[in-house]
């Protein structure tokens, strides 16, 4: 019937496309506007969302008004140091874990946060050692008259010492950029591998050195040359058991100061460490500092010479304090300690090999 012909024609022509007037082109360009205005739409409610949930989330802090005022920024990759040098130079150690895990996310290196202190302080301290040490070498050359294998080893860990403060101190001075040179991050390694070399090797044998004063200062088991030969053996094959284990080791790199206080001073040092830190390295130092202390008291009771035995002491207490303080401080305190462990000893110096 014509009623039932309109009503298929009706779904008909719901059913196919409507004929467009438009050219194609046009049509394309009006599809693809329409596009463009439904993705910058979407864009603009997830930079709102992340907005909104950014200025709850960010933590409160004084040091940072950047993120505070535009929490947006932190959506963005960090993919260079300078991005977050300027809010991490305000990291105080009074920070809660809590405020600063967010800052610290941004890092790329520990080792960029600026503890607010002059880069100049931390290298100055080790140059201050390293001329106490080179007068102190300079003294044993005049207090050594009758030279033996003791005031030999004596006078080579101190100065061992020398390098050691001395390359800490360069490094920090001249080598700040070894994260962006490869030319003077070698450099500065090769000049760092004597200084574990020569200090491991030449602590145990300073002990050769205390049994020698020992002996001077009537120490009885000490009068044995079975025992003086006894000490040298064991004080070699320690050095070279020392060598042996760190030719098996990965060896040395750049200290990362990850662990330290935001504000702590060493953080502003540039020096290499061992990549697999081991106890065993400690043992030679530990045992050198014990033997003065022991020694010297073992000394003072037989009363022989209580001056060589007060100054024994004196540099067993020296060592033993600056490498047992906590922390930070430890890394300055340390190699102060050795220092005043080998003033004690040219004190005592003076008088054995001065006069023996």
């Amino acid at each position: 019937s014509k009623r039932q012909r309109a009503t298929r024609s009706t779904q008909d022509a719901a059913v196919q496309p409507r004929r467009s007037f438009y050219h194609p082109d046009l049509i394309i360009i009006h599809n693809n506007m329409v596009t463009l205005k439904n993705t910058t739409t979407t864009l603009a409610l997830l930079v709102s969302s992340a907005a909104t949930v950014g200025a709850f989330t960010t933590p409160r802090t004084s040091f940072s008004p950047t993120i505070i005022s535009a929490p947006v920024l932190q959506l963005q990759p960090i993919a260079q140091r300078t991005c977050v040098s300027t809010p991490l130079q305000l990291l105080k150690d009074d920070m809660t874990t809590a405020e600063a895990k967010p800052l610290l996310k941004a890092v790329e290196n520990p080792a960029d946060i600026d503890n607010g202190k002059n880069d100049l302080i931390a290298p100055t301290i080790y140059a201050l050692y390293t001329a106490a040490l080179i007068y102190i070498i300079y003294q044993l050359r005049d207090a050594i008259v009758a030279p033996t294998l003791g005031s030999f080893a004596l006078s080579f860990v101190t100065g061992a010492l020398i390098w050691d403060n001395l390359i800490i101190s360069i490094g920090s001075f001249f080598f700040k950029d070894i994260d962006t040179n490869p030319k003077k991050y070698q450099i500065l390694k090769w000049l760092s591998y004597p200084r574990f070399t020569f200090h491991a090797v030449g602590v145990p044998l300073q002990c050769i050195t205390v049994a020698e004063m020992g002996k001077f200062a009537g120490v009885g088991f000490l009068q044995s040359d079975i025992v003086q030969i006894g000490i040298m053996v064991a004080a070699v094959a320690l050095a070279i058991a020392d060598r042996v284990k760190f030719a098996k080791s990965p060896g040395i790199e750049q200290t990362i100061w990850d662990k330290p206080p935001f504000g702590a001073l060493e953080r502003d040092l540039v020096k290499f460490g061992y990549v697999e830190p081991d106890f065993a390295y400690v043992i030679p130092a530990i045992i050198l500092a014990l033997s003065n202390l022991l020694v010297g008291i073992a000394a003072l009771k037989a009363g022989t010479d209580p001056e060589v035995a007060k100054w024994m002491i004196f540099a067993g207490l020296s060592a033993l304090i600056g490498n047992a303080l906590p922390g930070n401080i430890n890394t300055f305190s340390g190699n102060l300690g050795e220092a005043g462990m080998q003033f004690g000893l040219l004190e005592a110096a003076r008088i054995v090999y001065g006069g023996m």
